[in-house]
């Protein structure tokens, strides 16, 4: 009994030593922006600009990495999160084609719904009140919700106790704002903070706390083939042959 009782004692002893020694070996900040010019599982591959080229582990929450960029309308998928503002009548229906909208993802803290702009709060009457007669006047309001369907440039937007269809104009402007670091692509810029132990620099591999990525082009966009052609040309230096 005795025996077992001082081995379990020089276990503890042991192993509050070496978590001792490793509270102790210091710690690096890395503050800084660069290019993602790889991706693996685990983190990014980046070029820093001054140069060097570090690992970048992602942080343990996926809430503290931000993906911000522009979005094709191809790129919207069924069931995604979007918010805008528009300008509807009493019936719910809107005046004029949207021109500017988010994709996001919710958070415990989002409040889906339709709210009058700059008034806090859903206004239940908006939409379903097949009493009303369309008003002369109209208001702005905020809508999130998920986007249902996207078909001949109109969007079917649900939500709690409402749903509308709303025109999505040819150039509208769709805002990305996603903590999902799968959305990270070679290219873009990210800013990050990270930490890194001191005596171990040489390596250049760093864990993040908080990673802001811009997306260098659209999501979703795709190449034109004459775009693509004439890459082609000027890296090879003389114009593709066309197959017949």
């Amino acid at each position: 009994m005795k025996r077992k009782l001082l081995i379990l004692v020089l276990l503890f002893v042991s192993c509050s030593t070496v978590m001792a020694q490793q509270q102790q070996i210091p710690k690096e900040t890395l503050r800084t922006t660069g290019k993602i010019i790889g991706l693996f599982n685990q983190g990014y591959y980046v070029e820093l600009d001054s140069g060097q080229k570090w690992t970048i582990f992602l942080p343990d929450n996926v809430q503290y990495v931000e993906v911000l960029g522009q979005a094709e309308p191809r790129w919207l998928q069924r069931g995604s999160y979007i918010s805008f503002a528009g300008l509807f009548n009493s019936k719910g229906e809107v005046q004029s084609p949207i021109k500017d909208m988010q994709v996001f993802q919710p958070t415990k803290d989002t409040k889906l719904g339709v709210q009058l702009d700059g008034i806090a709060g859903a206004n239940k009457q908006l939409f379903g009140d097949d009493k009303a007669e369309p008003a002369e006047q109209s208001a702005r309001y905020l809508v999130s919700g998920r986007l249902m369907n996207l078909k001949d440039g109109k969007m079917t937007v649900s939500g709690p106790g409402f749903q509308t269809t709303v025109p999505l104009d040819e150039k509208a402007s769709i805002r990305v704002k996603m903590h999902n670091p799968a959305l990270a692509r070679v290219g873009d810029k990210v800013e990050l903070n990270a930490w890194y132990y001191t005596p171990r620099a040489q390596l250049m591999q760093a864990k993040a706390t908080s990673l802001k990525v811009t997306a260098a082009v659209k999501f979703g966009y795709v190449e034109a083939k004459e775009e693509k052609d004439a890459a082609d040309e000027d890296k090879d230096g003389k114009k593709p042959e066309k197959q017949e």
